[in-house]
C-alpha cells in the first residue's frame, strides 16, 4: 500500500507539493523516508544522473543537451552498461556505501537507480521530484520489484562510458 501511495505522490506534477504529501502519507502509512536537500536544481537531473555523479558536471550536460532527449543517462544507457558488462554486480550483503542500487521490473527492465547507504538504505532522486533517503523498497511501485547492487563506477570512468554510448548513438566529438 505504501508503494502505491508513493506512486500517486510522485505523479503530482507540482513537486513543491511532494514534501507535504509525504508528511501526510507518513502519518497514514509509517515509513522511514527522509527528504534531503539537493545540491542541484531538482529539475536538472534524474535518478541515474545522480547515482553516477553526473549532476552539475558540465561535460555531462554538454552531451545530454546536444542529445535531443535521446542521449542522456536514462534507461537506454543503464541497459547499455549492463549489456556490455561494464557494471560489476555484488551480493546485497557485500554492497558498500556508495555502490549503485538498480531497480528492475518483472521483465528485467531498468526502472530506477540510487546509491546504497548501507543497512538496506538508499539515497535516490525520484522522477521529476526530490532527493530522498529511504528503505530499499520504500519507493514508488513503478520503480520495480527487484533491486540489484553494483560496484560504484568512478565518475570519470562512468563519463567515459557515457561518451562511448553517445558516440554509438551517432554523436560526433572533435
Amino acid at each position: 500500500m505504501l508503494r502505491k501511495k508513493l506512486q500517486q505522490m510522485t505523479e503530482v506534477p507540482d513537486v513543491s507539493k511532494h514534501p507535504a504529501l509525504l508528511d501526510a502519507l507518513t502519518r497514514e502509512s509509517p515509513n522511514t523516508i527522509t527528504l534531503l536537500d539537493s545540491p542541484y536544481p531538482i529539475e536538472r537531473y534524474t535518478c541515474l544522473v545522480h547515482a553516477l555523479d553526473f549532476a552539475g558536471k558540465p561535460e555531462y550536460v554538454a552531451i545530454a543537451e546536444r542529445g535531443f532527449n535521446v542521449v542522456f543517462a536514462g534507461p537506454a544507457f543503464a541497459h547499455w552498461l549492463l549489456d556490455k558488462g561494464l557494471l560489476y554486480e555484488v551480493a546485497p550483503s557485500n554492497a558498500h556505501e556508495g555502490d549503485l542500487v538498480l531497480y528492475f521490473n518483472e521483465k528485467r527492465r531498468f526502472k530506477h537507480a540510487g546509491l546504497s547507504q548501507g543497512h538496506h538504505r538508499v539515497l535516490s532522486k525520484w522522477g521529476i521530484g526530490h532527493l530522498f533517503e529511504h528503505g530499499l523498497f520504500e519507493v514508488p511501485e513503478s520503480y520495480g520489484t527487484q533491486a540489484r547492487f553494483f560496484k560504484k563506477l568512478p565518475c570519470d570512468e562512468a563519463y567515459a562510458h557515457f561518451r562511448a554510448f553517445a558516440e554509438e548513438k551517432g554523436m560526433l566529438f572533435e
